[in-house]
């Protein structure tokens, strides 16, 4: 499907051995290891900075929540400044007041307060609203499985690039994901 609003490089999948680092990652997250997980999603972000940014900034927050996860405050919060940044840059609107609002929750559980304060004073007031919930009445979107089938990414049905109804788009891989139903 031909999207005008779409850069064409981001349309393009990762490279075979971004999405096996991205599958360890993924992996090691799965298995409660957020400690090994999170240098992968950070090189990999690293290395996507640049070609496809909008798949770096999740990166960057995918990374930023591993280190909060293994209780590396300061580099989460690097990582949670990379993503916001990148988020507002590129005009991710709904995407970034959902990851702010997960990512300062987490900080705020894990006793990362300093952090969440932080974020909080740095771009409480750039993250603008919460993406509206489709309108009652309007056609229902399908369910998306809880992973890409491609890269193994976690999928989330609020914060995916929907393209319609029954497809979205992996914020990691680009690959096109159907819906269950």
């Amino acid at each position: 499907m031909f999207r005008p609003n779409r850069p064409a490089m981001q349309t393009a999948v990762l490279s075979a051995s971004q999405i096996e680092v991205l599958a360890k990652a993924n992996q090691l997250a799965a298995n409660n290891n957020s400690a090994a997980a999170a240098p992968l999603y950070a090189e990999l972000a690293r290395e996507l900075d640049v070609p496809h940014p909008r798949r770096a900034a999740n990166l960057h927050a995918r990374t930023a929540h591993a280190y909060a996860d293994a209780g590396n405050e300061q580099l989460a919060l690097a990582q949670a400044r990379t993503a916001l940044t990148m988020f507002i840059q590129y005009r991710m609107i709904n995407r970034t007041p959902v990851f702010f609002a997960n990512i300062t929750r987490k900080f705020n559980n894990k006793g990362m307060k300093n952090s969440a304060s932080a974020l909080q004073n740095e771009f409480g007031n750039r993250v603008g609203p919460m993406p509206p919930q489709p309108a009652p009445g309007s056609a229902p979107r399908g369910v998306l499985p809880t992973n890409c089938p491609k890269c193994g990414a976690p999928v989330h049905s609020d914060e995916a690039t929907w393209i319609d109804n029954q497809t979205a788009e992996c914020d990691y891989c680009g690959v096109s994901i159907r819906t269950t139903n």
